[in-house]
């Protein structure tokens, strides 16, 4: 597998998909924060909370076992993508399964770039033997919903009132696709 990619968006834009570098933790960082507001699951705690730490996780992530993955036009970081092994593959009975969180600005969607991250994480997971991958996302990240379930992912159950935003309380569906 390819470990840099690059296609043109549905825009025209170069894009460009590669593993993620120290070099991009405030990029990450500014990515993920992005769309926290529209409440978009988010594996903030596995992300630091400000440049030195997420230097660190990148510097520390075992990539033989999880993926980290920018999508870039120009020098700007436009998406992530983290794949991260359940449990920190701490556990013998969920080593087989990666939980996927995805990011992209909201000026870039719709282009077609959170599809070609989905397809990276796809064939590097089966490239490194995962069986599973999972991803948990809120009912009202709708777009969202409609890129995993495209990409072969199916609802396998809903967290009633998960989250509350604001006054309102929103469910969290649970999604996964057997590789």
């Amino acid at each position: 597998m390819e470990m840099m990619q690059k296609f043109a968006a549905k825009n025209g834009v170069e894009i460009t998909i590669r593993p993620a570098q120290s070099d991009d933790s405030c990029a990450i960082i500014d990515t993920v924060r992005s769309n926290a507001n529209e409440r978009s699951y988010v594996l903030m705690e596995h992300y630091g909370m400000d440049d030195a730490s997420e230097r660190d996780y990148i510097g520390r992530l075992d990539a033989a076992r999880n993926l980290l993955i920018v999508a870039t036009a120009g020098s700007a970081v436009v998406g992530c993508l983290a794949a991260l092994q359940a449990d920190g593959g701490k556990r013998p009975e969920t080593t087989h399964l990666l939980h996927l969180g995805l990011h992209l600005r909201e000026e870039y969607r719709g282009q077609g770039i959170g599809t070609r991250l989905l397809d990276y994480a796809v064939a590097w997971a089966v490239e490194k033997g995962f069986k599973k991958l999972e991803a948990n996302i809120f009912t009202t990240n709708k777009h969202s919903l409609g890129m995993f379930t495209k990409a072969g992912f199916v609802e396998e159950g809903v967290r009633k009132n998960r989250i509350q935003v604001g006054r309102e309380l929103v469910n969290e569906v649970l999604m996964g696709k057997v590789l």
